[in-house]
């Protein structure tokens, strides 16, 4: 089974990624933002089906290769960028603002105000967030199933 039928087929997820290195990046309307070495938390949410479903959102997330139409493909084609694990869950409603809140009250910065908020009703600042050197996958899985309740799914790359 690969991974992308390991996901749920709609719900909230959270991209665990490694800057390996300082960057600087031109993201679109946000313009140049400097975006420091470390870990990131990328909390989004896919709730239809076929083409928009989470796995299609998570498969596009993961190729290099791509039209950058949000914020976060600015982040995730550059050349120092891995996403090293996303954890997931089953939610029929969204979620992402809720989960990505909860995150955030756990040590995180804000990198860049307003990256992925665009069409944020919450007040959440960024669905990015900075956590430094620290590997915050056991961390996210953890609040996931804090929050939400049940055992997230969780895709290990490295």
């Amino acid at each position: 089974m690969s991974f992308v039928e390991a996901l749920p087929i709609r719900g909230t997820y959270t991209l665990i990624i490694f800057l390996s290195k300082e960057a600087c990046l031109n993201v679109g309307k946000l313009g140049i933002q400097k975006f420091p070495r470390g870990y990131y938390a990328y909390t989004g949410s896919a709730l239809g089906a076929g083409a928009s479903s989470l796995s299609r959102r998570v498969s596009r997330h993961l190729r290099k290769e791509k039209r950058k139409l949000w914020h976060v493909d600015f982040l995730l084609t550059h050349e120092n960028t891995t996403v090293t694990a996303v954890v997931a869950a089953q939610i029929n409603e969204k979620a992402e603002c809720r989960m990505n809140q909860y995150i955030k009250g756990r040590e995180a910065t804000i990198p860049v105000v307003g990256f992925g908020a665009s069409d944020c009703k919450e007040d959440c600042g960024s669905h990015l967030l900075y956590f430094g050197e620290e590997n915050i996958k056991p961390k996210i899985a953890m609040l996931y199933a804090e929050k939400l309740g049940s055992s997230p799914v969780i895709i290990d790359f490295f």
